[in-house]
């Protein structure tokens, strides 16, 4: 199988290398990915100004670094290639996509711009702290690769969270987003020319999920799968607001 391999980590990153290394032992694997990290992009793209690809060298597969966005590589990649990929794998992130995690998650809008462009994709997000949780990590993935692959869909990209061997996973669960807050901080560094320095810095707030999100699977140890979808109707209020203002539209 093609693959395109993406992340938001950049392209030096362990979790895409070990991927990358491991999926072409069985498949035709090409790695697309920042030149630096781009966590926190969403689905953010580069319009009216150049990218730059570059051969990446003594790389596991065919490897090129790219200074865009994560959406940038994917949608370059689609262009660029010769043959277009059958499936594009975004990960292995090194935090969980999670919840509201999703909303500013390159990892996850680079599989969403794969299913834009009518191609299988999937994200794959961690807690790993360590290479070995990596290791783990890919090889539980590698394991359920053909589930994984059976349940995409051109009309979606699949959002998957894996724990770290060290919590385990007790099983898989298809469940919806839930709710992950984080504390809003920003350190206030001293004015120098450019003004004044903010960095934005924060922890999840304890929310209360739904048993059936991912929030709450993945904390109670699951494995978890949810399909994501670029159209962010809210449907119950579509229909709310036509019902409550039917009449008298401009």
């Amino acid at each position: 199988m093609r693959i395109l391999l993406v992340n938001d980590d950049g392209y030096a990153s362990y979790g895409i290398r070990r991927l990358a290394e491991r999926l072409a032992e069985k498949h035709d694997v090409t790695v697309i990915a920042p030149v630096r990290c781009n966590s926190g992009m969403a689905h953010a793209m580069t319009f009216g100004k150049p990218i730059f690809l570059k051969r990446i060298e003594n790389y596991p597969t065919e490897c090129y670094s790219l200074t865009g966005t994560p959406a940038d590589c994917v949608k370059l990649g689609l262009e660029y290639l010769k043959e277009r990929p059958e499936l594009v794998i975004s990960g292995v992130n090194t935090e969980p996509n999670i919840g509201t995690t999703v909303v500013y998650s390159g990892t996850a809008a680079a599989a969403m711009e794969a299913a834009l462009d009518g191609v299988k994709a999937m994200a794959v997000s961690a807690n790993p702290e360590t290479e070995s949780d990596f290791d783990g990590v890919i090889e539980f993935f590698l394991a359920h690769f053909e589930m994984y692959l059976g349940m995409c869909s051109e009309k979606y990209a699949l959002n998957i969270n894996i724990n770290n061997h060290r919590i385990g996973n007790k099983a898989h669960k298809i469940v919806a987003l839930g709710r992950r807050l984080f504390t809003d901080i920003y350190l206030v560094g001293d004015v120098d020319e450019k003004g004044v320095p903010h960095t934005l810095v924060g922890n999840p707030l304890e929310v209360e999920n739904d048993v059936e999100s991912d929030v709450y699977a993945y904390s109670e140890g699951y494995a978890t799968i949810t399909p994501l979808s670029s159209d962010h109707t809210d449907f119950v209020s579509l229909e709310a607001l036509k019902t409550d203002f039917s009449e008298g539209l401009g």
